[in-house]
């Protein structure tokens, strides 16, 4: 079984946005959240890279489609 991916979106109570992933390694965290922040209404101030983002990247169930 996949182990789940899992993305966290912290508020505080100054406003400030933090997203926490779990289950994505590699780039995949990175590509996973890059559009969720700005539709947030937020700008990436820092990042801060975990032990998982240096492992090996898992693949997610994400899918997109393509009409023609």
């Amino acid at each position: 079984m996949a182990e789940k991916a899992e993305i966290e979106v912290i508020i505080g109570p100054d406003g400030e946005v933090r997203l926490e992933t779990r289950g994505l390694r590699g780039q995949a965290c990175v590509d996973e959240t890059k559009d969720l922040l700005p539709a947030l209404g937020g700008r990436i101030r820092s990042r801060e890279k975990t032990r998982e983002y240096y492992q090996q990247e898992t693949k997610t169930g994400r899918t997109t489609s393509r009409r023609r």
